[in-house]
């Protein structure tokens, strides 16, 4: 069986090269581990790592930065979660004065480092924003944004003008006791991707433990309140559980931001019928190994129908 990882040289431009084998399209490395070129008949295109030709700059642009988002996702009267823009440490405290329940995260942010959810305390809250601010890709304010926290599942819409190819109910990351390791230990043993910071710690002591704190035996124990696969989190396939009121909206949703391709994030109460929701951010350039390695379920390959969409359509 060809190695497409080893010729590739990174994960996601490998399933673009197994999508290509199966769908008669030649391709090139052009640099390994980065870009590959594609041709099929008279046309060709080129991916680089995540990202394939189907993302103009100005959606890029949008997608990227998290309060533009949520704001045309609004104007486009999609559901988004309340927001606020902050610049300062008062910004963040009086946010949580009025809301209570929040989320504090980089504007632009990479594997969910930087997000803090649910502070408890103004200490805290000050505390979380430093840490967003710290953990930010933004080059200028405003560097950190705070949303209303709101109750529910996270699931991943990979999606297509016309269809969603792929949805994952994205699960918190945690480890599980042995009754003789500590949460430290168990961590670094079992989940080493889990990140050892203010928001492991504070999710710990909300549950009564800290890093030193030796689980029972099968006790479940939740690390962190985000559900990225960078920082620990696991993933089950949804495709044929999820309601069509979600799909649609995740096809609406990429085309308020006029791109063609999104990873669209939704957090929902029950995928399975028409409920309380909101878009919770869009990702231009969506990994898709989070649909091939899913912790539960059977792995969709969805580089095939994003490669013949490319293929079969003027982009």
């Amino acid at each position: 069986m060809k190695n497409y990882l080893k010729e590739a040289g990174n994960i996601h431009l490998s399933y673009y090269l197994e999508a290509a084998d199966s769908l008669d399209i030649k391709y090139e490395i052009i640099v390994k581990g980065l870009i590959a070129r594609f041709e099929y008949k008279d046309k060709h295109w080129f991916i680089v790592t995540t990202v394939p030709p189907l993302v103009n700059s100005p959606g890029k642009t949008i997608a990227l930065k998290k309060d533009l988002t949520n704001r045309i996702l609004s104007k486009a009267g999609l559901p988004t979660p309340k927001q606020k823009t902050l610049n300062s440490v008062n910004d963040a405290v009086e946010f949580f004065k009025k809301e209570k329940n929040i989320v504090i995260k980089p504007n632009i942010g990479l594997g969910g480092k930087g997000v803090t959810i649910l502070p408890t305390s103004h200490k805290e809250v000050e505390s979380c924003f430093k840490f967003a601010h710290e953990n930010s890709k933004a080059d200028k304010d405003p560097k950190v944004i705070a949303e209303k926290y709101i109750q529910g599942e996270n699931f991943r819409f990979l999606t297509l003008p016309k269809e969603v190819v792929g949805i994952v109910k994205r699960l918190k990351p945690y480890v599980k006791g042995d009754g003789k390791s500590c949460i430290k230990e168990l961590i670094n043993k079992t989940n080493p991707s889990i990140p050892i910071d203010i928001e492991t710690e504070k999710v710990l002591k909300t549950q009564g433990f800290n890093l030193e704190s030796i689980p029972k035996k099968g006790e479940h124990i939740i690390a962190r309140n985000n559900t990225n696969l960078t920082t620990g989190g696991k993933t089950e396939e949804f495709s044929k559980k999820a309601h069509p009121y979600y799909k649609e909206l995740a096809m609406k949703a990429i085309k308020a931001i006029d791109i063609k391709l999104g990873g669209v994030d939704i957090i929902a109460e029950d995928i399975t019928k028409p409920g309380n929701c909101v878009i919770n951010e869009i990702n231009y350039n969506p990994g898709l190994r989070i649909h091939y390695q899913v912790d539960k379920g059977e792995k969709i390959k969805v580089a095939i129908p994003i490669m013949k969409y490319i293929r079969d359509n003027d982009i």
